[in-house]
C-alpha cells in the first residue's frame, strides 16, 4: 500500500539517511533504486477522448535523488521513500511466511507515515500533501506439472474461458488478460480505478505460475492521512470482491475460501 503526494523539492540524498535513522531498529537493511515516475487516473468528460499514451522524455540538469528501500531482518517487509511517494509492502519469501493481513499493514503504514511526516517537518523538507493512493495484491499461483497456461487459466477463472477455445485451432498456447474498471464515490464520480492483470510467469526456480494483481489506485477522499486511509480501505474492497467474483468455485474449494 502506498501513497503519491507533491514533490518535496527539498528532499535530497543526505535526507534519506536521517530517515533511515527513524527506522533503522526496525529496517536495518537498505537498498536503492531508481525512482518511479508519477502516475494519475485521469478520466476525460463525457463527449471527450481519452488522451493517446505517448512516451515521455525529460531533460535533467541534476542527477533524481534515488528511491530507497528500508528492509526488516526476515526480508519480508520494507518500507519505499523518493521524493513524492511512500509505500509500505510485504512480501512472501519463504514457505512458512504468513500474511500479516490487511488490517495490521494498514496500522504500520499509519505509524510509518506519521514518522515521516515528522522527520519532513523536523528538517523542513516540506509536508506530505497526498494526490493519489495505491493498494495492490500481487498473487502468484503455481502450475501443476503438465499444465499449459490456458490449462491454468481456465482452472482458475472458470466458465468464461470457454469461449476463447476456436473450433478449427483449439484452445490458445497461452492466456494473459488487462481488465480496468472505474471507481466511483457515493455521488457517482469518478475517484480511481481498479485495474486486474494476469499473466504467464517464472520464478527464480524455474517453477510456472500465473501472476495474478489486483490494484486500486486513485485520488484520496481528502489531502491528508484520513483520505488515504479512506482510499485504502475502499480499495481493498474492491480488491477482495474482484477476486472472489473473477476466480472459479473449484478454486475456492481448494483455498478453503470461508464466506
Amino acid at each position: 500500500m502506498g501513497v503519491q503526494f507533491n514533490s518535496l523539492d527539498r528532499l535530497l540524498a543526505p535526507h534519506l539517511g536521517i530517515i533511515w535513522e527513524e527506522f533503522k531498529e526496525q529496517y536495518p537493511e537498505t537498498e536503492q533504486h531508481p525512482p518511479l515516475d508519477p502516475v494519475f487516473e485521469t478520466f476525460a468528460e463525457k463527449g471527450s477522448r481519452m488522451p493517446v499514451p505517448s512516451a515521455h522524455f525529460e531533460l535533467l540538469a541534476t542527477i533524481p535523488t534515488p528511491r530507497v528501500f528500508f528492509i526488516n531482518s526476515a526480508r519480508t517487509e520494507l518500507i519505499q521513500v523518493q521524493r513524492d511517494r511512500f509505500h509500505h509492502n510485504w512480501r512472501k519469501v519463504g514457505e512458512g511466511d504468513a500474511y500479516p493481513r490487511f488490517e495490521r499493514m494498514l496500522e504500520s503504514f499509519e505509524i510509518e507515515y506519521r514518522k515521516l511526516q515528522e522527520v519532513f517537518k523536523r528538517e523542513r523538507i516540506g509536508s506530505i500533501e497526498p494526490n493519489q493512493s495505491e493498494v495492490t495484491y500481487i498473487n502468484q499461483i503455481l502450475l501443476p506439472e503438465g499444465q499449459s497456461p490456458f490449462e491454468a487459466f481456465e482452472r482458475l477463472f472458470g466458465s468464461f474461458t470457454k469461449a476463447l477455445i476456436l473450433d478449427d485451432v483449439g484452445p490458445p498456447e497461452d492466456t494473459r488478460f488487462l481488465l480496468r474498471y472505474i471507481m466511483r464515490d457515493e455521488d457517482g464520480a469518478p475517484i480511481g480505478r481498479l485495474i486486474i492483470t494476469a499473466e504467464p510467469a517464472w520464478k527464480l526456480d524455474g517453477s510456472n505460475i500465473v501472476q495474478f494483481a489486483l490494484a486500486a489506485r486513485g485520488k484520496p477522499h481528502s489531502a491528508d492521512l484520513a483520505g488515504v486511509k479512506s482510499f485504502l480501505q475502499s480499495g481493498r474492497r474492491h480488491i477482495v470482491r474482484a477476486f472472489t467474483e473473477l476466480t472459479s468455485d473449484e478454486m475456492h474449494k481448494i483455498w478453503e475460501r470461508k464466506q
